[in-house]
């Protein structure tokens, strides 16, 4: 200690406390990022990382939508040649017990297919959803490390529906109906899903022709199969493309938001 000429004491200059602002007469950088998520600091590494994940997780949406738009494309071909082989051997031996041996020996096999096709694209759907809240967050962390972005992103960065209906464009959020007509009835596992129902309407009535029912019932027997299908896939779709349906929204948006 030093002793100063009214007899107090002083600490001397290598002794004193350091502080956390950074001495730019120095030379010393200031921190990259101060904000703070989860009540974790951001450190100067911060933006490369999360850039890094985001095209992670960009190129695994890209990798699921291949698979998609494959599964989609085997089980219509494999349909497709189905129907011109059973046409062709139509044409060369007639419609008859033959033709109608052949097709409930092998539309059930494209059956077994569509449905298996259906309930990967569900998956793959929820799967892209949870990708599309991953990447909002991402985009939370970035506002938070440069708020003066926000202006210029055009996709959500809060992980809740809104969020979602923010980074899928759709219009007029607020009304939840437009978001279940565009993402829900016209999606790909919808078309699948009735093409597969025709499929087993058509495997009923080629049933009931193999034992001469009455035209009515053939075509009451068809039209119930269609439904019945058709009805039986949707509850898989409707709980599963739900994520939020049972997590908590990390990054919420604001109520005040319009």
């Amino acid at each position: 200690m030093e002793e100063a000429h009214d007899g107090t004491h002083r600490q001397p200059r290598e002794g004193r406390p350091s502080t956390s602002a950074p001495d730019r007469a120095h030379g010393a950088a200031a921190p990259v990022a101060v904000d703070v998520a989860g009540g974790h600091p951001f450190g100067p590494h911060a933006a490369s990382i999360l850039a890094t994940e985001h095209w992670s997780l960009l190129g695994t949406r890209s990798l699921i939508w291949n698979e998609a738009m494959s599964r989609t494309t085997v089980f219509l071909t494999v349909l497709s040649a189905s129907i011109i082989a059973l046409a062709l051997l139509a044409d060369a031996t007639g419609f008859g017990p033959h033709t109608t041996t052949v097709a409930l020996v092998l539309l059930p096999v494209v059956l077994l297919l569509g449905v298996a096709t259906y309930m990967r694209l569900v998956q793959i759907n929820t799967e892209e959803v949870q990708l599309v809240l991953a990447m909002n967050r991402l985009r939370h962390a970035y506002l938070k490390i440069e708020p003066g972005l926000e202006p210029y992103f055009t996709t959500g960065h809060h992980d809740d529906e809104r969020g979602l209906q923010a980074t899928y464009m759709v219009e007029h959020p607020s009304r939840r109906w437009r978001w279940l007509l565009v993402y829900f009835l016209v999606n790909t596992p919808i078309i699948v899903a009735t093409v597969v129902a025709a499929l087993a309407a058509a495997i009923a009535v080629l049933v009931l022709q193999a034992i001469d029912a009455p035209r009515a019932a053939v075509v009451v027997a068809g039209a119930v199969a269609f439904l019945a299908v058709w009805r039986g896939l949707m509850p898989l779709q409707r709980h599963e493309v739900d994520p939020l349906r049972d997590e908590t929204p990390r990054f919420p948006t604001p109520p005040d938001l319009p």
